[in-house]
C-alpha cells in the first residue's frame, strides 16, 4: 500500500494531479490482500467437493499394503 501509493504521490507531484494517489493506494491495497490470500490460502472447498486420494483432513491416505508387509 505504501509503495504503490507513494508512487502514485510522485506521478501526482510530478504532473501536478490528485488522482494517482488514491488510484495507488487502492491499487497497493489490492495487491496486499491478493498476497495474502496466495500465501495463506483461500477458502476451503464446499462438503463433498475434496480431491481424489486426499482424506478430508487434508493428507494423503495411507497405501493399502498386504499382512505383514511395512
Amino acid at each position: 500500500m505504501a509503495v504503490w501509493g507513494g508512487a502514485g504521490w510522485l506521478l501526482d507531484q510530478w504532473w501536478d494531479t490528485r488522482v494517482f494517489f488514491p488510484v495507488g493506494v487502492i491499487l497497493g491495497m489490492a495487491v496486499a490482500i491478493y498476497l495474502v490470500v496466495a500465501r495463506y490460502g483461500a477458502i476451503d472447498p464446499a462438503p463433498g467437493q475434496w480431491s481424489a486420494g486426499n482424506t478430508p483432513g487434508g493428507r494423503r491416505s495411507r497405501p493399502r499394503t498386504q499382512k505383514g508387509q511395512r
